[in-house]
């Protein structure tokens, strides 16, 4: 087997209680863990053995598994005319100047200074919040969807492992007999907690004598 699996994941995607659980599984592979403004693109590169995608579909060259979806919002000033508004809709914002390139903390800044709005995932936008922004739902917005995909050439043989992780698939029912066997040798040796006591049985009351 491979000792070494790599993955990469976009901004506001959170991965972290599936690289655990893997780790937890496999502690002999090296588990690479990348954020990346273009997951896909490491993924064409070879740089990475899988990768989460946002808005992403399958094709000739990768397969895909859908995940989630998310709320779109738009980020603007937050003394913005537009926060007044109980409900915002696309047609509302199309005459407004946008701030445009990858969500960052510059691009957040110019949005402070009202150089624009910007139309993000709710995720992207709780990660980069600003006090001087604010995010507001957008009723008619396409949701964005973030999906797990893997080349259909030379898969790495632990991409269905992963896989299984993602979807909850337990130790028992992995695919690989070995990560099934070491967890349940980890679990029987594990110390057991000591049953507790019971507590002592109440004694009545003597009468009183006369």
């Amino acid at each position: 087997m491979s000792t070494r699996f790599s993955l990469a994941f976009p901004l506001g995607v959170t991965v972290g209680k599936w690289t655990r659980t893997f780790e937890q599984r496999f502690p002999d592979v090296e588990l690479v863990v990348r954020p990346s403004d273009d997951p896909l693109g490491m993924l064409a590169a070879g740089e990475a053995h899988m990768v989460f995608a946002r808005d992403a579909s399958a094709d000739d060259e990768r397969h895909l598994i859908p995940l989630y979806s998310e709320d779109v919002v738009v980020v603007m000033h937050h003394e913005h005319l537009l926060t007044l508004e109980e409900h915002l809709f696309l047609e509302e914002l199309a005459d407004e100047p946008r701030v445009t390139g990858e969500p960052s903390e510059a691009f957040m800044r110019s949005v402070a200074a009202g150089d624009g709005i910007a139309l993000l995932p709710a995720s992207v936008a709780k990660a980069l919040r600003r006090k001087d922004v604010v995010a507001l739902r957008v009723e008619d917005a396409p949701q964005s969807s973030i999906g797990l995909t893997w080349p259909r050439e030379g898969q790495h043989p632990l991409v269905d492992d992963f896989i299984g992780i993602v979807r909850g698939r337990t130790a028992h029912s992995s695919r690989n007999p070995e990560v099934a066997a070491r967890e349940a040798s980890a679990r029987e040796t594990a110390p057991r907690k000591p049953a507790p006591r019971p507590a002592p049985a109440a004694r009545g009351k003597r009468p009183r004598r006369r």
